[in-house]
């Protein structure tokens, strides 16, 4: 069964080592949930920089959410595979809309909590980020998932 949502993302990066806080991003968009073998699944897209002058331009994104894990996969102009669990080394890649070119990130998550309440899902996750072994960031992303009233199809 699927439903409709609005899924928010806000991601906040730490400069450097010392901590302070520097870029936010935040994307609202609308998207299709699904709960499929015990993880909640939503499917959504995100428009690129340059959608004015080219409105074809999107990144599909699938996010898997378990009981103590997230992954975030992403395709399109931006292409990433990320995966979240406390205390948990992942290594994935990162692709960008210059082609070919796929850069290997390390993600080192030290913070991962999942919240199910009546009609949304809250997520904090905190991870450094890591390029080719050497320490680049860090990262907290805060995604809140929204159902939507009366969409759910039968």
């Amino acid at each position: 069964m699927d439903t409709n949502v609005i899924i928010t993302i806000k991601s906040l990066e730490y400069d450097g080592y010392n901590g302070t806080p520097g870029t936010e991003i935040e994307t609202i968009q609308p998207g299709i949930y699904k709960y499929i073998h015990g993880r909640h699944i939503i499917i959504y897209e995100e428009p690129y920089d340059d959608t004015i002058q080219n409105p074809s331009l999107f990144t599909k994104n699938l996010v898997k959410i378990s009981s103590d894990s997230v992954s975030i996969t992403r395709r399109g102009q931006t292409c990433a595979d990320m995966f979240f669990k406390k205390d948990y080394h992942y290594s994935g890649t990162f692709g960008t809309d210059g082609g070919t070119l796929s850069i290997p990130i390390d993600i080192i998550t030290s913070d991962l909590n999942i919240k199910e309440n009546t009609g949304c899902i809250d997520i904090q996750l905190s991870y450094s980020l890591e390029l080719s072994h050497d320490y680049i960031s860090m990262h907290t992303i805060y995604i809140n998932i929204h159902f939507l009233e009366n969409t759910k199809k039968q």
